[in-house]
């Protein structure tokens, strides 16, 4: 079929209209721009990730099936340098060290809760590695002075003796619980990481220092200054998915905590 078209030729300027009907389709067409418009966001903000976190319970342990986790600290309490220090007994699991170089808190400071005092608190930080050079902190848990166990202390020669805090934890799920729970990431596929090391620091709040603390004592060791960090300086916590529970192993591998307590020293530099 052929089309025949009659054109007639104007005297003056020279145009040709062609009578060819265009018809444009617009359906569609805003859907294709909402779709662009959410591949440009995407591009600029990215996708939205999965920050929900989980609550993590110390693993239970025999007998009887308990949860607690125990956490004892040691200051240097001793009148010769740390460097002649054979005994592990110079230190002390107390906030009262009076013969240590700056000494401790008094007993009337702890009693009263006096600034100095509550200001204070040991920290717990996680990295993914032993390698300080390379590790990242990943979460801090605070452990308040106001939490532990007591001892007997005299505040006044006129008065009977009180009972002050000591650095003695029993952390469970009733009791004293700040600091007996982790919180960690839900979503595997974003980080997965169940392994992590634990560092411990004690904040002084009289002297406005981080104290670094020890899973051995100096005492204990050949050289008091010179040995594997990695080995002295962390603990082993590794977390586990499906009972929501953690356990703690020191560098041998072996689970601490589980009865008896974690133990940390305060380090001495040289």
């Amino acid at each position: 079929m052929s089309n025949k078209f009659l054109f007639t030729i104007p005297k003056g300027n020279k145009s040709i209209d062609l009578p060819i009907e265009i018809k444009w389709d617009f359906y569609g067409r805003d859907d294709s721009i909402e779709l662009y418009e959410e591949e440009v966001l995407v591009d600029i903000i990215g996708v939205a990730k999965d920050f929900e976190i989980l609550r993590f319970s110390h693993s239970p342990y025999i007998p009887n099936q308990k949860t607690e986790i125990k956490y004892d600290f040691y200051f240097y309490d001793s009148s010769v340098p740390v460097s002649a220090s054979t005994v592990s007994t110079d230190w002390v699991n107390s906030y009262q060290f009076p013969n240590a170089n700056p000494s401790g808190f008094s007993s009337t400071q702890i009693y009263y809760y006096e600034k100095p005092f509550t200001k204070s608190f040991f920290k717990l930080d996680f990295y993914d590695t032993k390698d300080t050079q390379s590790q990242t902190n990943y979460f801090t848990i605070i452990i308040p002075v106001q939490q532990g166990a007591t001892e007997s202390a005299s505040i006044s020669p006129l008065t009977p003796n009180v009972n002050i805090r000591k650095p003695s934890y029993t952390l469970d799920f009733v009791g004293d619980k700040e600091g007996f729970f982790i919180y960690w990431l839900k979503n595997e596929a974003f980080l997965n990481i169940d392994t992590f090391y634990m560092s411990a620091k004690f904040f002084d709040g009289r002297l406005g220092i981080f104290v670094k603390m020890m899973n051995e004592p100096q005492s204990s060791l050949s050289d008091k200054f010179i040995f594997d960090n990695g080995q002295y300086f962390f603990n082993k916590v590794v977390i586990d998915y499906t009972t929501k529970t953690y356990e703690v192993f020191d560098y041998l591998n072996n689970r601490i905590g589980a009865g008896s307590p974690i133990k940390w020293y305060e380090y001495i530099n040289p």
